[in-house]
């Protein structure tokens, strides 16, 4: 991923790296051959709501605290901040059940029908480096696009106007990759991811182009410098005239 869309996705992925302990807890639901009991059952399921509680207010704090994601932020927010209210209420269902069957079933919903660690998170992590590769980074990359086309000329035009070129293709390439990968990753569906564990794939894989297309920009960026540097430096060491 590019260093403009790392941070966000940096900070939201440490927080689905609890994933494994999401998984251990889910592990938990499957029914064993000791029953376990009311108390037990609702001991866990507080456990495993605080902790997806806690990630998605964390990884919220950070978007908002991000400048690079500019408007986008909101929608990335609202998605993070969903399902805070709901698992909130189902704790609240669990810790008043009367029964470990009851409670059991409940229990499962967290896994079943929320997916903070599996969906959720990850894909703020996906749409959160879409958005600053929208926002931040290809708008970026093409200001100084065409900041060096000012410096073409017929003496450095045949070494210039490829890179140039290859420039602007990689900046399209950019741009077309993550076109509208935010907003569809963050309408998928725990249904969808339970069906589908390849939901957010071609996210990820929208995303890594980018990444790789943004790194051959930077290539040719750092390319047009060196090349103007000896005219630059030449112009700078130049004597002036007195009037």
């Amino acid at each position: 991923m590019s260093r403009n869309g790392r941070r966000i996705g940096a900070a939201v992925l440490a927080s689905a790296a609890v994933l494994g302990a999401g998984g251990a807890v889910a592990g938990a639901a499957t029914p064993s051959a000791t029953p376990p009991s009311l108390s037990g059952i609702q001991a866990k399921a507080a456990a495993a709501i605080s902790l997806r509680v806690k990630d998605l207010n964390t990884a919220t704090a950070k978007v908002n605290g991000d400048p690079r994601l500019g408007s986008d932020h909101a929608a990335l927010a609202a998605y993070l901040q969903a399902d805070i209210g709901p698992l909130q209420a189902l704790g609240q269902k669990i810790a008043g059940d009367m029964t470990a069957s009851t409670a059991a079933a409940d229990f499962a919903t967290i896994f079943t029908n929320y997916r903070v660690l599996a969906l959720v998170l990850p894909g703020a992590h996906i749409a959160g480096a879409a958005d600053q590769v929208d926002v931040t980074t290809v708008p970026a990359l093409a200001a100084l696009a065409t900041k060096a086309a000012t410096h073409v000329n017929p003496s450095n035009q045949a070494v210039l106007q490829p890179l140039l070129g290859d420039l602007q293709a990689q900046i399209t390439a950019a741009t077309n990759a993550t076109a509208g990968v935010s907003g569809t990753v963050l309408a998928c569906t725990p249904a969808q991811w339970n069906t589908n564990h390849d939901l957010l794939t071609p996210g990820r894989g929208a995303v890594r182009s980018a990444d790789t297309d943004i790194a051959k920009a930077r290539a040719d960026l750092k390319q047009i410098a060196a090349d103007l540097e000896p005219a630059a430096n030449a112009q700078s060491a130049a004597p002036t005239t007195a009037s």
